[in-house]
């Protein structure tokens, strides 16, 4: 029998966290619940990348593939029953402040970065990329800075994700 996954106690990105656990394969593969997401922008504001109401899940494989599904649970619901029949409207307005890709990843065990190769995205700009992650583990949170970016007003930022890895 397996008892439910419980819900991450929320966290406030107030700085970096300690890397008290070594990157490795085997303590990176896994299924991570998503805590925060705060894009820090050059000029030193930052702000919740997905609002308020964020969730998602990362996983990676020992086989070596990743799976990122994030975003904001406040989007806009579609009036089609069939996830293929809504309106370009509504998909646009669905699709904004949300990210989710698959792929493979390799792991610099040195550095502690993983390079992402984005194969499928919904964003379709990323896919034949490859993004660079920074990573920090602390027992069961995994911190990852995401590759340099520029917002819809030219400034530029870095996201720092918080991840509690799932457990049942």
């Amino acid at each position: 029998m397996t008892t439910p996954i419980t819900s991450p106690t929320p966290l406030t990105s107030t700085g970096p966290i300690p890397s008290s656990t070594p990157i490795t394969h085997s303590t990176l593969v896994g299924s991570w619940r998503l805590l925060s997401a705060v894009q820090h922008f050059d000029d030193g504001s930052a702000v919740p990348e997905f609002g308020a109401n964020a969730h998602g899940y990362l996983t990676y494989s020992d086989a070596g593939t990743v799976t990122a599904v994030l975003g904001s649970s406040d989007r806009p619901t579609v009036a089609a029953s069939d996830p293929q029949d809504g309106t370009p409207e509504e998909y646009t307005s669905s699709a904004q402040k949300f990210v989710a890709y698959a792929g493979t990843y390799v792991l610099d065990e040195s550095t502690g970065e993983v390079h992402d190769s984005i194969e499928l995205a919904l964003y379709p700009n990323w896919q034949g990329q490859s993004q660079l992650r920074e990573l920090r583990l602390n027992g069961d949170i995994l911190m990852i800075t995401a590759s340099r970016r520029t917002a819809a007003d030219g400034r530029t930022f870095r996201a720092e994700l918080r991840w509690r890895r799932v457990t049942r």
